[in-house]
């Protein structure tokens, strides 16, 4: 009896532990009024593009993953005038009667034409790639249709075997990158 409550001990420690030693993932959170950042680990962040806009143009209107986290996330961010979903920018363009300048936003020359006749913005989502050496890398693409080009992108390795995949480890560490990369804009 003394055994099997000892075993149900061990078992309830590495439970704790590990339960604890996970990390989340999806989990919105604000900025550290101290630093102006999201709490992330230290990582390495490969900037692969940054091109220089004008920092009143590119605040304007971000367009993001519909998902409770891209929202919260940008919005918590702090930078951009309005933060939309695709589907929610393509019903504002239908209520304010931009149909016929707009007919579509599933291409470049119509993501163009939005820009133009709606209102600029840019539009953020997130990559994955596996390399030549079998390596998984994450990160964010900002596309800006004014010039139908990424105006930046990162990326950070993940381990996917040992948990990189958290918002600590992977996700708030490129959204710190995607600040410094908003806040050297002029």
């Amino acid at each position: 009896m003394r055994l099997k409550r000892q075993f149900y001990y061990v078992l309830t420690i590495f439970a704790i532990v590990g339960l604890t030693s996970c990390g989340s993932l999806g989990k919105v959170t604000t900025l550290n009024p101290n630093t102006g950042r999201f709490p992330a680990k230290k990582k390495t962040i490969n900037i692969i593009n940054k091109t220089s806009v004008n920092a009143d143009t590119l605040k304007t209107l971000i367009i993001v993953p519909d998902t409770p986290y891209w929202i919260g996330m940008v919005q918590n961010m702090k930078f951009f005038n309005e933060v939309m979903t695709m589907d929610e920018l393509e019903k504002d363009i239908i209520k304010k009667g931009l149909t016929e300048q707009i007919p579509t936003l599933s291409n470049y020359n119509g993501l163009k034409k939005a820009y133009k006749y709606y209102k600029p913005f840019v539009i953020i989502m997130l990559t994955e790639e596996k390399k030549s050496n079998g390596s998984w890398y994450v990160g964010f693409e900002l596309f800006d249709p004014s010039r139908v080009d990424k105006i930046f992108q990162n990326e950070i390795h993940i381990n996917q075997i040992w948990s990189d995949w958290t918002d600590r480890g992977t996700m708030y560490p490129l959204f710190n990158s995607l600040l410094d990369y908003l806040t050297e804009q002029k």
